[in-house]
């Protein structure tokens, strides 16, 4: 059955990433895995993309001297293989909220492959009492690479998504109990904080992370199930997305450019 599932695997924190290394681990148990990864760190470069890139052979497929758009670019239409779904991450640390969606590498790099008509699954790891895995290992991602894989297995088997579809899933690696598995929306609401000293800015994300404890206060009430409630409840969130905008303000537009002749 493994070697009827391909996967191609990506992320944003670079080849050498011990994140990495435990997802592929685990993948391989389930399907056949070809990586391609960045050469560096490209953490929070979105879809960036670049018009040239050197890539070189690694041992797990290749590197490429570029973002996590290259390299799912260079993966679906440089190689003469066919995926059947992207894989990026694990990142280490929360990609929550709409606005996080352009900006993450991560969730980048499996919004690509939609774009590109295979499906991806942005994976994020979080620790539930500070957000962000700090000096994480092989080990630290235990818990959401093995949920990864059995993820990427159960939606092959069921053939259960859209080549422009794609998942943005956040999964705790310190639980302290069975974490619920939740389908969420990314929440929308967003704010900034601005704050200038001479020539220089202070700019914070003020709804980022619910888990930052250089953050106080409780978070506003929300309507249904957000992936940001869910981290705070330390819980697994499954966000479906899709690539496209429909603007539902078409026939409106329409009318005030008809108004206008």
């Amino acid at each position: 059955m493994a070697a009827d599932r391909r996967v191609l695997l990506t992320n944003d924190d670079g080849i050498d990433s011990p994140g990495l290394a435990a997802l592929y681990d685990e993948l391989t148990e389930i399907a056949s895995v070809t990586v391609v990864a960045p050469a560096e760190d490209n953490s929070g470069v979105g879809r960036a993309n670049s018009r040239e890139a050197s890539v070189r052979d690694h041992e797990w497929g290749y590197v490429v001297e570029g973002t996590p758009a290259d390299c799912v670019a260079f993966g679906l239409r440089g190689l003469d293989e066919t995926p059947d779904v992207v894989v990026a991450g694990p990142n280490p640390g929360p990609n929550i909220g709409m606005h996080r969606l352009g900006r993450s590498g991560t969730v980048g790099g499996a919004a690509e492959a939609a774009h590109l008509g295979t499906p991806g699954v942005a994976v994020s790891a979080y620790d539930v009492t500070v957000g962000h895995v700090r000096e994480p290992d092989r080990e630290t991602f235990a818990t959401t690479t093995g949920f990864t894989a059995s993820l990427v297995a159960d939606l092959l088997d069921a053939d259960a998504l859209e080549p422009t579809d794609y998942l943005n899933v956040h999964v705790p690696t310190n639980p302290t109990e069975p974490p619920r598995t939740r389908i969420t929306r990314p929440v929308d609401d967003f704010d900034v904080t601005v704050e200038r000293d001479g020539d220089q800015l202070s700019l914070v994300d003020r709804v980022y992370d619910p888990l930052r404890d250089d953050v106080e206060g409780e978070l506003p009430p929300e309507e249904g199930e957000t992936d940001r409630r869910a981290l705070q409840d330390h819980d697994v969130s499954i966000s479906p997305l899709t690539v496209g905008f429909d603007s539902v303000e078409r026939e409106v537009l329409l009318d005030v450019l008809d108004d206008g002749d």
